[in-house]
């Protein structure tokens, strides 16, 4: 998958792991524009968190939380 497109979001999260993209080991994503995203987390454990499993984004603007912290 190509150009797949995330922008523009905010709000809070339930769960720590605020956003989390998954694609296919065989048919990884790539370009995946993640930009202008702002979620809170407001529960225990710290800040809100974001996890991709074979995805290479293209990020832009804000990013709370961070594109991607966690790769997998």
């Amino acid at each position: 998958m190509v150009g797949e497109l995330r922008r523009n979001i905010r709000g809070t999260s339930s769960t720590k792991e605020a956003v989390k993209l998954i694609c296919s080991n065989g048919v990884p994503c790539q370009q995946v524009v993640v930009a202008d995203i702002d979620l809170v987390y407001k529960g225990a454990g710290g800040s809100a968190t974001s996890t991709c499993v074979n995805v290479k984004p293209a990020v832009s603007g804000k990013q709370n939380p961070p594109a991607c912290t966690t790769k997998q």
